[in-house]
């Protein structure tokens, strides 16, 4: 695998210097800077393909570079000294390269093994083998192996410990609903990372939840009885009403109930599949959404696949605002698509 830096090591008085590289009968051109006792950083133009203690010879200056890990990110002053700690001359050890792998995950808290098969020379099957038994030991964890991806077994612990108190949180505070980006910030991880999805996974032995698009939402226990009055009254209000398309809001308008009654029973009903959040703030029952859907199907078997807006006020009677938020929430689950002003069904009819 190619890199654009490597760590090398070399015997010079600059700190920095623009040198040219005798690479596989062709010359290339290197920023040198220093970053520890005879250890530089090499930054090349373009990338460049060394392997571990790949000896290179530095044109005109005459001189041999022995190259010993490429650079796998950005690295602050912090970092930079561990590394030229763990590559300094002294005990041999200290060259190998499975304690390099482990030493790096002291600079990186996460690091793809794969990546360095090639730069280490080591085959597959044996740095599997090896990082296996390292996990035995508890040094680390391997999160994916098609990346060979790991992480210490201390700092997968703690996240895994920070991503339990947020769930635990929102269980005490019978929270609906916590969207993956507010995970992120507490966490510090991004929510689309493979050790973010290992995490969660890890998570549902002592949670119950699903992903729904960019949020996790909880399962809730079965309604009381108290509750499933509420949730009659409810459905007997909105059908009464004639309100197809609805709010929280139109609800606590028509009914004794109070907000915190209404979200509960709202989240209880779409984790059930009998609501559909069409938004933010509109929802829609499921028996609702399929007969729009059908009306749909149905105008388009007769109709054509194009359809505006006064025309799908015809097939549902429903108000302008109303047919915006369904055709956006159609544009998105790719039901419809918008095609200027009208839009195209894509439903199967």
């Amino acid at each position: 695998m190619k890199f654009n830096a490597y760590i090398v090591e070399l015997k010079h008085k600059e700190n920095s210097f623009t040198g040219s590289l005798i690479v596989s009968d062709s010359v290339v051109s290197a920023n040198f800077r220093k970053i520890g006792k005879d250890l530089f950083i090499a930054n090349f133009k373009t990338q460049v393909e060394f392997n571990f203690m790949e000896k290179v010879l530095l044109k005109k200056r005459n001189k041999e570079i022995l190259v010993l890990l490429p650079v796998l990110s950005k690295y602050n002053k912090r970092k930079l000294t561990k590394i030229s700690k763990f590559l300094s001359n002294g005990a041999p050890e200290r060259r190998e390269k499975t304690t390099i792998l482990l030493n790096l995950l002291t600079v990186e808290k996460f690091l793809k093994a794969r990546d360095l098969l090639s730069f280490f020379a080591i085959s597959r099957e044996e740095l599997v083998d090896f990082l296996i038994r390292k996990e035995l030991r508890k040094e680390i964890k391997i999160i994916d192996f098609t990346h060979l991806f790991i992480i210490t077994y201390e700092n997968a612990r703690n996240y895994l410990q920070g991503l339990n108190t947020i769930l635990s949180d929102c269980y005490t505070a019978k929270t609906k609903s916590i969207k993956l980006s507010e995970i992120e910030s507490k966490l510090k991880l991004p929510h689309s990372s493979l050790f973010f999805k290992y995490l969660l996974q890890c998570s549902r032995h002592n949670f119950t939840f699903k992903i729904s698009k960019n949020k996790i939402v909880f399962e809730k226990l079965a309604l009381s009885e108290g509750e499933k009055g509420s949730l009659e009254e409810i459905e007997t209000t909105l059908k009464k009403k004639k309100l197809t398309v609805f709010t929280i809001e139109n609800i606590l308008k028509e009914s004794g109930l109070l907000y915190d009654e209404i979200n509960n029973l709202l989240w209880f009903l779409i984790e059930k599949g009998q609501v559909v959040q069409l938004s933010e703030k509109y929802y829609i029952f499921e028996d609702e959404l399929n007969k729009v859907l059908n009306k749909l199907k149905k105008f388009k078997r007769n109709q054509g696949e194009m359809i505006d807006i006064q025309s799908f006020r015809e097939l549902t009677m429903l108000t302008r605002r109303y047919i915006i938020i369904l055709f956006e929430y159609f544009d998105a689950n790719k039901i419809t698509q918008r095609v200027n002003n009208k839009r195209k069904i894509l439903l199967t009819v």
